[in-house]
């Protein structure tokens, strides 16, 4: 059984370099605080969007509405001096959503791939849908700031089962027919979930934040905020053995500039 999968660009980031790629000479750079223009990265904020016969999956919210009034309430002080977002008319998750005319109601799963704020920033755009869901390592692992964002919808972590995908062989496969698998890619947080989705031409990995370009996987550089280093690069490793198997037509990072919206 095929899915269709819908690559949504949802607004844009602007982040220090160094949050993106944990090279050598970026290590003494703080996350926190602003350096130059030309240090920093405008970098794409992506949702996507899987059609498949037992029901539609979308992965991440991208940011809310709010962001283009009053971004630093919007997305608070301190993830502010981090991230700095952009929203243009059209493009948030629920302009997306109705530009296709699929009602919130019919998606079957709102997957929340991590708690970074760029991608449950929007989660209340997505009310109605019949369920949002995390894994649990990621949900424990939380802090009260994120769950915040979240107030109002109500989230269901999932637990994690064996699977043959993955650093460490855990996830789930979602519709049990070996057509989407959700793996645990941990490492940038505890419980990232990357995706794997078979479309009619193979299979499209998206990586969600375990890296944030080929450049990672390719090169073997972490994401500059990680949880646990070994296991970030743990899931690089496998990233990048995955990519290299001949029924794997893409390997997606959400925040990859060269990424164009695109459908599978």
């Amino acid at each position: 059984m095929f899915a269709k999968l819908h690559i949504l660009h949802c607004g844009q980031v602007k982040v220090d370099q160094r949050l993106a790629f944990k090279t050598a000479e970026l290590m003494d750079v703080p996350l926190v605080g602003s350096r130059s223009e030309q240090d920093q990265l405008l970098l794409p904020v992506s949702c996507y969007l899987i059609e498949h016969p037992k029901g539609a999956i979308l992965i991440d919210a991208g940011w809310s509405e709010a962001v283009r009034s009053d971004p630093e309430t919007a997305i608070g002080s301190y993830a502010y001096q981090i991230c700095h977002p952009h929203l243009p008319p059209g493009q948030s998750i629920r302009e997306q959503l109705e530009a296709r005319n699929i009602p919130v109601q019919q998606l079957r799963y709102v997957l929340i791939s991590h708690m970074d704020v760029d991608h449950i920033s929007g989660l209340h755009h997505l009310e109605g849908a019949q369920s949002f869901i995390v894994s649990e390592p990621e949900w424990n692992g939380a802090k009260a700031h994120q769950k915040a964002k979240c107030q109002g919808v109500a989230i269901h972590p999932f637990s994690l089962d064996p699977i043959p995908f993955g650093p460490l062989q855990l996830g789930k496969d979602l519709y049990g027919d070996g057509s989407i698998y959700f793996i645990l890619t941990p490492g940038h947080t505890d419980g990232l979930i990357s995706v794997l989705v078979r479309v009619q031409d193979g299979w499209v990995l998206l990586v969600s934040d375990a890296g944030y370009s080929e450049i990672s996987w390719n090169e073997m550089v972490l994401p500059g905020y990680t949880s646990d280093d070994e296991m970030a690069f743990q899931s690089l490793q496998w990233i990048r053995e995955f990519s290299h198997r001949e029924d794997c037509i893409a390997v997606i990072a959400n925040h990859d500039p060269l990424v164009k919206a695109a459908s599978f």
